[in-house]
């Protein structure tokens, strides 16, 4: 019960004896007893008055500012009482409150700077709450394609680089700090895939034009004795010999010739291009490398369909054909009947679907690593290919097999 209607009842009880005294003998009084008792009367009331003032009019001073701190109203201040022991704790509850006030400033003020540099930060943050669940997560965060699997593999002060299914190479770091007594865990993710590719790309630049000198001066020596002494053989074992020799020669400097053509990959001369009157233009041509083998080819584009997108057409057409090419390969290794390739445009982004063989979620990754093949006499080169030009494209792009349909889906998105 509150202190004020505790004092209402002291009230109550001291002041009805009176009013009944005065009700039930105060014609019996004298005069003189009668206003000795009424000033009697008077002095109690006027008591009370002084001890309410006294106390219970601090002490509801003290309560409104337990109420102000409840509320978080650091905007007012108590009021002194005349007092001076209440007072001077009116006086250190006032500076309380202009510290608490101030604090609180600086506290929102720090918050707000650092989510504003969180979600402008060009590095992924994700943070978690106590049970792991992301609370945060910035867009540089949702940008890159991170598995919240590959996060939960980290431990507090690990970090790991992570390949995904568009051939990006992301470097996951995992922190933790105390929040309200609370241990939350924090991740940074950071795309290193520039820095990584470009060192890729200087090794395989190099042992590219190592073998592709070694061998083609060796083949040329070669060949060119070859087809020299091959008139001069008159016994015909030995020339069909020689001829094998001279063939396979020839197809050993072609095989080095496909991946030297990787470190020529001109420069893309940028230019306004629509993605459905590119691909319409080479229907035919996409058609012709499926339907022969009975693939079925179907296209979802128009000539007005798709946006226009800065792009060296000669570049993305080559890119194109190579990933129907997967493709076609990708189905005719199951030796289905009912192989199916759909190539669709939608805005900037161009998808080509396939129901092939499929793509594990371990192979995924290492698709667009350099020399990487699934295929027994491939070479690791079309995907190798298709990397770097949509990457001197700034695409984004990705090859994964949705486990939901068990459709494979090379998907391109341009800025």
């Amino acid at each position: 019960m509150r202190l004020r209607y505790l004092f209402m009842i002291l009230a109550v009880v001291f002041l009805v004896p009176w009013c009944l005294l005065f009700y039930f003998v105060g014609d019996r009084l004298s005069v003189t007893w009668f206003y000795m008792l009424e000033l009697l009367a008077v002095a109690c009331c006027a008591g009370l008055w002084i001890f309410y003032r006294k106390v219970m009019s601090p002490l509801d001073t003290l309560s409104g500012g337990l109420d102000m701190l409840c509320a978080q109203d650091w905007n007012n201040s108590l009021r002194k009482v005349g007092q001076p022991e209440v007072d001077k704790i009116a006086d250190v509850f006032n500076e309380m409150l202009v510290k608490l006030k101030e604090q609180r400033i600086r506290y929102e003020e720090r918050t707000h700077f650092l989510n504003l540099l969180i979600e402008s930060a060009p590095i992924g943050v994700v943070i978690l709450d106590f049970d792991g669940k992301a609370v945060v997560r910035n867009p540089a965060a949702l940008q890159l394609d991170l598995a919240a699997a590959d996060l939960d593999d980290l431990e507090v002060g690990m970090s790991h680089d992570y390949r995904t299914a568009s051939g990006s190479v992301i470097r996951c770091s995992c922190y933790s700090f105390i929040d309200r007594g609370v241990e939350h865990r924090c991740y940074i993710a950071e795309d290193i895939s520039g820095s990584v590719t470009a060192a890729e790309r200087g090794a395989y630049e190099k042992v590219i034009r190592v073998m592709a000198h070694e061998v083609n001066n060796t083949m040329a020596g070669f060949s060119s004795a070859l087809s020299t002494a091959l008139p001069e053989i008159s016994d015909a074992e030995i020339q069909e010999v020689l001829k094998a020799c001279w063939q396979r020669s020839s197809e050993l400097s072609a095989f080095t010739a496909r991946f030297a053509e990787v470190v020529k990959i001109p420069a893309p001369r940028l230019r306004a291009v629509s993605l459905a009157g590119l691909v319409e233009s080479e229907r035919r041509f996409l058609e012709s490398m499926a339907v022969p083998k009975g693939i079925e080819m179907a296209f979802d584009v128009s000539e007005t369909g798709g946006d226009e997108v800065a792009a060296d057409a000669e570049l993305l057409l080559q890119v194109l054909v190579n990933i129907v090419k997967n493709s076609v390969e990708s189905i005719l290794s199951t030796g289905r009947a009912d192989g199916r390739i759909t190539v669709n445009v939608d805005g900037k982004t161009l998808t080509v679907t396939d129901n092939g063989a499929g793509i594990s979620p371990e192979k995924s990754p290492r698709l667009f690593m350099p020399f990487f093949t699934d295929k027994p006499h491939g070479q690791g080169i079309g995907l190798m290919f298709v990397r770097e030009v949509l990457t001197a494209h700034n695409t984004r792009f990705s090859l994964v097999t949705s486990p939901d349909d068990n459709l494979t889906r090379f998907t391109v998105r341009f800025n």
